[in-house]
């Protein structure tokens, strides 16, 4: 981040009459077209009392879509053009797909708006896995086990949440048994495997148990009708680790 700010900040001015607007610029824009998740990073401040963090807002096709305050670190602002204070900010919104940001700001004063940046926002479909552990964190603590259950509103039992989430990660279409999701997939080692992948647990052969694999020895999973949903350790050296995704 330090480096986009360094480089958006080339024609930043230096603390001025008390009379001039706001100042500031958007160095990053990003979202991700899985989640809808926007992330915005920038810096702004008033020349009218420098050492004072500003309020910014944010739209999206003329719609205000929130606000943050600029009162992060700024050590660029602070060295190289000597404005005193904390003037950076990361704003973040869950929205539809926005093509372009806008930050404007009112100043110390809250006025007139200002106009301190446009930039088009950059766009990205995360990875198979990144959607996979996404969805598979929305259930835990939330959602009780149930015997053969497969979505949110009766429970999961444990192939029936792996194939709920590798469903709505937009993966693959996996059967409600643990033994018929484990052969469909590839067989891979401990070390390749990568945060979203499957573990089976095996008992004679055949797999009586399935978990998300989180990576780090840790796994999603509907685990008991008493602890429901749970991000916990892998628990068995009896385990395949499988994929088809990578």
């Amino acid at each position: 981040m330090l480096g986009a700010l360094t480089a958006a900040l080339l024609t930043a001015p230096a603390a001025g009459a008390a009379t001039a607007p706001p100042k500031g610029g958007i160095s990053s824009a990003v979202q991700n077209t899985f989640t809808h998740a926007l992330v915005v990073r920038g810096w702004a401040y008033d020349p009218a009392r420098p050492a004072t963090s500003i309020v910014v807002e944010f739209y999206a096709n003329g719609v205000f879509i929130g606000r943050t305050t600029a009162d992060h670190d700024s050590p660029v602002l602070v060295s190289k053009y000597r404005i005193p204070g904390r003037h950076a900010f990361s704003f973040a919104v869950s929205r539809g797909t926005v093509p372009t940001i806008v930050a404007r700001s009112g100043g110390v004063t809250n006025g007139a708006r200002t106009t301190l940046a446009t930039k088009p926002v950059s766009h990205y479909w995360p990875s198979p896995g990144d959607r996979i552990v996404t969805v598979a964190k929305r259930y835990v603590g939330t959602t009780r086990y149930v015997d053969g259950g497969s979505t949110p509103s009766t429970g999961f039992d444990c192939s029936g949440y792996t194939a709920w989430v590798y469903s709505h990660a937009l993966v693959k279409t996996l059967p409600h048994n643990a033994e018929a999701q484990r052969r469909g997939m590839r067989l891979i080692s401990a070390a390749a495997a990568r945060p979203g992948d499957l573990v089976f647990y095996l008992s004679g052969g055949t797999a009586y148990h399935v978990a998300i694999y989180a990576g780090h020895h840790m796994q999603y999973a509907a685990a008991t009708a008493r602890d429901g949903i749970r991000y916990q350790a892998v628990w068995s050296s009896a385990v395949q680790y499988r994929t088809d995704w990578h």
